[in-house]
């Protein structure tokens, strides 16, 4: 081996002995010293593992004692989001699969009953350790929305796939240069399968590299859409909590009304009043002064009515209509026009 070559430290967790015998003598032979193999039983000894020594990928059973792999796989997602991390499961179905996939896992992977099935794992995880992030930032976004991905892309006229599973589905957003052109999750899409993917409360997410959809479901603004989908994504909680149960009508949102407007210009701001974002805003001084006013005289009328909180307020205009958002982090300004359809 290359004095300069990196050794790769491999933690494999499962509660057949026998099993890790097995494969820490052949994983560490066919590596040929590229791989330092390290082997528990049980959870509390992989993480009294990992107290002392870094590694580079987690190979975890899904069936183990008192702490299952899943449940393992979330603590480890947790505590070290740098590690690498695969399910390895006798039982695979694919609601385990989208379950481990959507905890963290990079590879969900059916465990082998021949010496071929072992070579061809070591293959699989051979070449996930090959495998580098993309040019940026990583790290851990506590309490990060989906909506605030996807603005930030659409902010930045990025092009790319927002790849989004959680534990029942799983569904892609595609963004071309800051614009939502088309979304799909189990059979929706459109503007539907858009506002599915973001009333989702858990999950995971990942950003690929950007590729032409097989059709182009979406038009409009995407600051109406994302806040569309969230006044749709509202009104089904409260509904939920009053005990009504919504019909699938209720989650279309109007085409008509989003594909036939126009983004005049754009306001946000961060909770405490400072400009993030500010687009043909011809006095954003006086936009900032009205959604302060709005928040001030939400929180007041929130206090005295028992309706819960004010976060959104919608303005018919004369030539379109004005939306105004209002969170403890986030203000938001957004007026649009009417395009009138030619003769």
């Amino acid at each position: 081996m290359n004095d300069t070559q990196k050794t790769n430290q491999i933690l494999f967790v499962d509660d057949d002995n026998v099993f890790l015998d097995t494969i820490g003598e052949l994983f560490s032979a066919w590596s040929h010293g590229r791989w330092q193999v390290y082997r528990a039983q049980s959870a509390d000894q992989a993480l009294e593992i990992l107290k002392v020594q870094k590694m580079d990928l987690a190979v975890v059973d899904a069936n183990m004692p008192v702490l299952d792999g899943v449940q393992f796989l979330r603590l480890l997602t947790r505590r070290h989001p740098d590690l690498k991390k695969v399910m390895l499961t006798g039982l695979a179905t694919e609601e385990r699969r989208s379950l481990c996939l959507g905890n963290g896992a990079e590879l969900f992977i059916e465990k082998p009953r021949s010496s071929d099935g072992l070579r061809s794992v070591f293959v699989m995880l051979d070449e996930l350790m090959t495998w580098r992030p993309r040019e940026g930032f990583q790290g851990m976004l506590r309490k990060v929305g989906l909506q605030d991905v996807i603005q930030m892309e659409c902010l930045g006229r990025n092009s790319c796939i927002l790849e989004i599973t959680n534990q029942q589905s799983s569904g892609r957003i595609y963004i071309e240069d800051g614009s939502l052109i088309h979304a799909v999750v189990e059979k929706l899409s459109g503007e539907k399968a858009l506002q599915k993917l973001l009333s989702f409360t858990g999950g995971s997410f990942q950003l690929l590299p950007f590729e032409t959809p097989p059709q182009r479901t979406i038009n409009g603004p995407w600051e109406f859409l994302l806040m569309e989908a969230a006044r749709v994504t509202d009104e089904i909680a409260q509904k939920k909590a009053d005990g009504v149960e919504p019909v699938a009508a209720e989650t279309a949102s109007p085409t008509e009304t989003i594909a036939n407007v126009t983004v005049a210009e754009t306001l946000i701001c961060s909770g405490a009043g400072e400009v993030l974002y500010e687009w043909q805003c011809p006095d954003f001084i006086l936009r900032l002064a009205l959604l302060q006013n709005i928040t001030q005289s939400a929180a007041a009328l929130a206090a005295e009515l028992p309706f819960g909180n004010f976060d959104r307020l919608e303005i018919k205009l004369g030539d379109g209509r004005a939306v105004l958002q209002s969170r403890a982090d986030r203000l938001v300004f957004v007026r649009a026009e009417n395009q009138l359809a030619s003769a």
